[in-house]
Parts: C-alpha cells; sequence; structure tokens
C-alpha cells in the first residue's frame, strides 16, 4: 500500500512538473516575437539615413536631424526643378557668372557663351558633378541663381522638409546653406520618381558633342564609385546616387539601391574621406539581407470578410515592408476605415496601417467593390493560434494519456493478482 502511494505521489509530480513547464514556458514563447528593430554596426558618417522609397519607412537612422552642409548632393534638387521646368532639349547658355567659380571647385569647364542641351548640362551637372552647370541651369531655369535658390526652398517645402534652406544651386559653401539626412532623403525619394532623373544617375559616364565653343566631344565619368564595373566599390543593387565634399561638409552621399521590388534611399553626411563608399556598401547589404517587402494580400491571413459576396478584398498588388525574420502576422496591424481617411478613393473600404517595433512599414488598401453600405463590424481580425502553443498542448496531452495509461495498467494487475491469491 505504502509503495502504491509512493507511485501516485511521483506520477502526480510529473503532471505537475509538465503543468509548471508549460505555465512557465508560455510567456517564453509568447515573448518570442519581441520587437527587436535591426541596427547595423556602427558607422562614421556623423548623419545618416536610410528609408524605404516606395512605404517611406525609416529603417535607420542615425543624428538625422542635424543640419548639416550637403555639399553637392544639393545638385539632387536642381536636377529635379529643371527636368520639372523645362525640356531636355532646349538650349543653356553659360554666362560669365555661371562660370566664375572659386578655385579647386569641379566644372566641365564650360566657357563664357558656350551653349549646349540641357540634357547635357544635367549629365555633366550630377555626372561630373559640376558647378558651373549648376548655375548655368539655375540662370536658364529661373533667369538668376538668387532667384532659382528661393524655387529650390519652396520646392523643399512642398515636399516636407521642414529644416533645409538653400542658398545656391551647386551645395558650394554658404553659411545659410544646409539640410538634414531627414529632408535629403525626402528630397531624393521625390527625385526618383521622375524616370529621366533615374536615367541619369545610372549612367558610368556619358558623352557630349560639340559645342559652339568646342568642336571635340566630352566625356563625363560618374564620380559615384559605386555604379562604376571596374571600380573595387562597385555594387550591383546601386542603381546611383549623388557625391558630395566640402572641407565644412565632410564626405556626403545619397545613393539609390533596389534589389527585388524593394528601393532604398541611403543618405550620409559628414562622412569618412576614404570610407564613405565602403560605408554605403555595408549598409546596402545590412539592409537587404534584414529586411524585404510583402505583399498584403498573398500573406495576411488575419483580416477576413465575413461574406465574400459583399466584394471586399485586398489590393492585390498593395506591399509593406517587411523583416526577412518575422511573418507578417507578427507585425502590428491597425485598421483605419474610409470614413476617417481624407480624400478617401469612392471605392476605399478601409485601410490596414502596419508597424514593428515603431517603425512604420507602410499600408494596404481594402476595396468595396459591390455594397457601399457594408458595415465596419462585418469586417473581422481572425486570431491563429501559435504553434508553439499548439506543441506544447500536445506534449501534455500525450504525457496525461500516459499517464493514465500506466495507472489503468496498475490497477488492472492489482487486480489479477487478487484474484489469484488463495481465499
Amino acid at each position: 500500500m505504502l509503495r502504491r502511494h509512493s507511485t501516485s505521489k511521483y506520477i502526480l509530480s510529473a503532471i505537475l512538473a509538465v503543468l509548471i513547464s508549460v505555465l512557465v514556458a508560455v510567456p517564453v514563447f509568447a515573448d518570442g516575437t519581441e520587437e527587436n528593430w535591426p541596427v547595423p554596426q556602427a558607422i562614421e558618417s556623423e548623419s545618416a539615413l536610410i528609408m524605404e522609397a516606395t512605404t517611406s519607412s525609416i529603417l535607420y537612422e542615425k543624428d538625422a536631424d542635424t543640419k548639416r552642409y550637403p555639399a553637392s548632393t544639393t545638385k539632387i534638387m536642381t536636377c529635379l526643378l529643371a527636368l520639372e521646368n523645362c525640356s531636355l532639349d532646349e538650349t543653356v547658355t553659360f554666362s560669365e557668372r555661371a562660370i566664375d567659380l572659386e578655385e579647386a571647385a569641379t566644372n566641365i569647364d564650360a566657357v563664357e557663351g558656350e551653349t549646349m542641351s540641357l540634357k547635357d548640362c544635367l549629365y555633366g551637372l550630377m555626372l561630373a558633378s559640376g558647378n558651373d552647370c549648376a548655375n548655368a541651369i539655375a540662370e536658364h531655369v529661373a533667369g538668376s541663381i538668387e532667384a532659382f535658390a528661393d524655387m529650390m526652398n519652396a520646392r523643399a517645402a512642398e515636399i516636407g522638409c521642414t529644416s533645409t534652406h538653400f542658398q545656391n544651386p551647386s551645395g558650394l559653401y554658404g553659411s545659410e546653406h544646409y539640410t538634414t539626412a531627414r529632408d535629403m532623403a525626402l528630397i531624393a525619394q521625390e527625385a526618383y520618381k521622375n524616370s529621366m532623373f533615374v536615367n541619369i544617375i545610372m549612367a558610368s559616364t556619358y558623352t557630349m558633342g560639340p559645342t559652339n565653343m568646342d568642336e571635340d566631344s566630352r566625356t563625363f565619368k560618374n564620380w559615384n564609385e559605386m555604379v562604376n564595373p571596374d571600380s573595387d566599390y562597385y555594387t550591383p543593387e546601386v542603381i546611383g546616387g549623388k557625391t558630395g565634399y566640402l572641407d565644412e561638409a565632410g564626405r556626403c552621399l545619397v545613393t539609390f539601391a533596389k534589389q527585388d521590388t524593394m528601393t532604398i534611399i541611403t543618405v550620409q553626411f559628414k562622412g569618412p574621406y576614404s570610407g564613405i563608399f565602403s560605408e554605403a556598401g555595408n549598409l546596402i547589404h545590412f539592409i537587404f539581407t534584414d529586411f524585404g517587402m510583402r505583399n498584403v494580400s498573398r500573406e495576411e491571413r488575419r483580416f477576413s470578410y465575413t461574406s465574400s459576396r459583399a466584394g471586399v478584398r485586398l489590393d492585390t498588388s498593395a506591399q509593406i515592408l517587411g523583416l526577412n525574420n518575422r511573418s507578417i502576422e507578427d507585425l502590428d496591424s491597425k485598421i483605419v476605415f474610409a470614413s476617417d481617411i481624407e480624400d478617401a478613393p469612392e471605392d476605399l473600404y478601409a485601410r490596414i496601417y502596419y508597424s514593428y517595433a515603431g517603425h512604420d512599414l507602410g499600408y494596404a488598401d481594402v476595396y468595396n467593390e459591390k455594397a457601399p453600405s457594408v458595415k465596419k463590424a462585418s469586417f473581422i481580425q481572425v486570431y491563429y493560434v501559435n504553434i508553439t502553443y499548439v506543441l506544447l498542448f500536445a506534449l501534455l496531452l500525450a504525457v496525461i494519456l500516459f499517464v493514465t495509461f500506466l495507472l489503468k495498467k496498475k490497477k488492472r494487475a492489482r487486480k489479477a493478482r487478487v484474484r489469484r491469491e488463495p481465499q
């Protein structure tokens, strides 16, 4: 009898141990998707920011709101304004002021009275970083360098820049010529929407024909080593960008890179003179290793509509930024209905916003094609059971069944012994 009580005690203790293990394990596994945002190794650039171009998600930032001298990355705005206000075949004339540059300022050796197409000027601006091109373009577009600077500041405000002020179209030093890594990313994002801008920055070289002052052709080499296949810094994912350097600004670099459907913009201000391209390459590799774009309609299983006949559907083309080691169901999501969205399209039913660890990842639209009066309450959220919980429950159930089997076996054995004992 004493032995039976001891055995039962051990069995009950085992069951209790399993239960305690499950209770302890649940919080651990519940926190298994702890919101840890990936960060790159320490970088030397004093200000930096990485943005995903489609969703505007900020993937990394360092002193992104500190005002910096942008040097020749300024020319991104100059190029954008020229493309928005002029045709590529327009003729640009270089004035005396346009070619009057400080010593050592980069240029394409234009002379007073020389004419060339705006297209040639833009390649000279973005590849050779010609400050004479910047001045000539400004005068052509706005009539004067000062008027063009006003246009630059107005356009920056339209884009959403809050800490930017331009004094000139080239990026040469001015005490009131500044921006931030965040603002420059917004400017770069806007420029990237222009297909001609992309064509220009992609070129490793560009050759222009003779002009009225020079019967020889000129070839401009892109100063961005990351697009040069012969360079040690060549990075296949890099589309292009803009370099910059001033004593006051340090090395500056804006880079556009793409992998699959994901496009990122990296901004580095006051970076290392000899290591700016290596640093950019490391940042790009880090991002494409840890992040990727996700198609919401294919991967999102939490959100469903109660009636398939209502015509409510997720936008099949909607993509959001995702973390490669997290499923879309690990992301935080929030539904905002069309009635709460300003200027919502007529067929918009709702919008699902995604975030993770406080970072916005983009959104997906939900359309209502058939029934405009569908109630909000009809859109439900379904929570899926974590597979870990299922496995733990299965383990617990297996232990209980095994213990029950052993107890029944012992009970049958006892009954058999009783029957065999002499009466």
